[in-house]
């Protein structure tokens, strides 16, 4: 696996997130839900679970080597996350282009029930010479 500038991400640590497993158009990432991620009702915001969604993504985007960047992201919520819940997201590469990637990935809890379902679009950088 090449450089991968995602690794260098500073919003991801801020929230305690923590990648599981990087490879080649893979990533799985790991966030463990603490109180002020709650929103009004009591569950995960919406936001913390995307963030963590998103940060899978730039992660699985950027193994070839190539700046991936998010050109497109969303997101369906199925079932809330719960105070003390552990959020995993795992996100792979779906197809691929010359400049442009699609990628899907889950969002689960640590019983592994489906939270939420992300899809996103990469488009890929020409490296500078």
């Amino acid at each position: 696996m090449s450089e991968n500038f995602a690794f260098n991400d500073q919003f991801a640590p801020h929230l305690g997130m923590e990648y599981l497993d990087v490879k080649d158009g893979y990533s799985k990432v790991k966030l463990k839900v603490q109180d002020h991620f709650l929103n009004g009702a009591g569950t995960v915001h919406g936001g913390v679970i995307f963030s963590l969604a998103d940060y899978a993504f730039a992660l699985a985007a950027n193994t070839s080597g190539e700046m991936g960047l998010a050109i497109h992201g969303d997101i369906n919520f199925i079932k809330p996350g719960m105070p003390g819940d552990e959020l995993i997201a795992e996100v792979k590469l779906d197809s691929r282009s010359r400049r442009l990637g699609n990628y899907s990935g889950t969002i689960s809890n640590q019983n592994k029930e489906p939270l939420a379902y992300f899809h996103a679009i990469a488009y890929f950088k020409k490296p500078k010479k």
